[in-house]
């Protein structure tokens, strides 16, 4: 099969290499119909990570696909299902994927799709993809639904959930804040968070596409150089940068929360005296895909949330090197293998 190679900062390749099969009888084999790309991608393809001085190693940790073999353990999916494939390898029993954090799987650790972390697993712009304890890490998607504005079910748009309704429950007329920079993620929390929480959202970034996409999904939306309001319940950090991360960590009432993806490769200064005199609650790590995936496909078959808004392209397969490579990726742009 043909396995997209990220190789350096700015060069992307299709490699042929051998094809996955069935190794463990939970294992399911994935043949992608849409795959797109994590925010982290375009920093590895950058030059902006330190993984991008790795290649090659295949790239991609992100869609959804047409399960075409089971495992004889493998008892809840079926040859011909159309599922979304989280992000991480993880085992579904062990004491953290119990507490709902497969990201910090006892048994894989910090194992996934797309980078060459604690062994290699392919990535989601293989044309088949080799998922074990699948009965755990994928999910069935609705009937109904179009699986292409999907493909990030199992990362990003999961994400989005997880950012924002653990963290409004309970509070009357919520206001929440995004500020948006890493790409998708920061849309996607504002879906959620217009559409699903019912929050007052506030939307800040610099880039006037997902500005304009932001405003199309509900949010209030200004320049993050503007002024900003300090009243927010909760407050997305969604732009891997030390001095939006600071107007983040500033913008929310007393004992407010907030939710930070983006990944800070470096270490940053935090006004941690203001944080204390205004008890905040801080949290930055791995989205823990699997257990977001269910109510955020809920959502999207109720009609709830909107991720063909998010989606900046639809492309061919082949497209992919060249997309991606260039400069005009977008934010988030989705890749066609196999139509549903």
């Amino acid at each position: 099969m043909k396995s997209l190679m990220f190789v350096k900062p700015g060069e992307l390749r299709f490699d042929e290499v051998d094809d996955p099969t069935i190794l463990d009888p939970t294992d399911a084999l994935v043949r992608p119909i849409a795959s797109t790309t994590c925010d982290l991608d375009h920093h590895v393809i950058a030059d902006r990570t330190p993984f991008s001085l790795f290649g090659p190693f295949a790239l991609g940790h992100e869609c959804v696909g047409r399960v075409v073999a089971v495992g004889e353990e493998c008892t809840e999916f079926a040859v011909g299902d159309v599922v979304g494939v989280a992000w991480h390898i993880a085992c579904g029993t062990c004491a953290q994927c119990a507490l709902g954090h497969p990201a910090r799987c006892l048994l894989h650790g910090d194992a996934q799709y797309g980078l060459p972390v604690n062994g290699l697993w392919g990535g989601t712009f293989d044309e088949l993809v080799r998922v074990p304890f699948a009965d755990y890490n994928l999910a069935q998607l609705p009937d109904g639904v179009d699986p292409i504005h999907l493909a990030s079910i199992g990362d990003n748009f999961a994400l989005g959930w997880e950012t924002v309704m653990p963290a409004v429950e309970g509070i009357t007329d919520p206001k929440v804040a995004v500020f948006g920079g890493t790409g998708s993620i920061g849309l996607y929390a504002v879906d959620v968070a217009v559409h699903c929480a019912n929050a007052h959202t506030v939307y800040y970034d610099d880039d006037p596409v997902r500005m304009e996409v932001a405003a199309r999904l509900g949010a209030e939306v200004h320049d993050i150089a503007g002024k900003r309001d300090r009243d927010f319940h909760v407050a997305v950090d969604a732009s891997a940068d030390p001095a939006k991360l600071r107007k983040a960590l500033l913008s929310v009432v007393p004992e407010g929360t907030i939710n930070s993806v983006g990944i800070y490769f470096e270490d940053v200064s935090l006004p941690l005296l203001a944080m204390y005199q205004r008890g905040v609650s801080f949290h930055n790590g791995k989205g823990m895909a699997r257990p977001n995936m269910t109510p955020t496909l809920q959502a999207v078959a109720d009609g709830t949330l909107h991720p063909e808004l998010v989606t900046s392209g639809v492309y061919a397969w082949d497209q992919i090197p060249d997309v991606l490579a260039g400069p005009n990726a977008g934010h988030k742009p989705i890749f066609v293998l196999d139509p549903a």
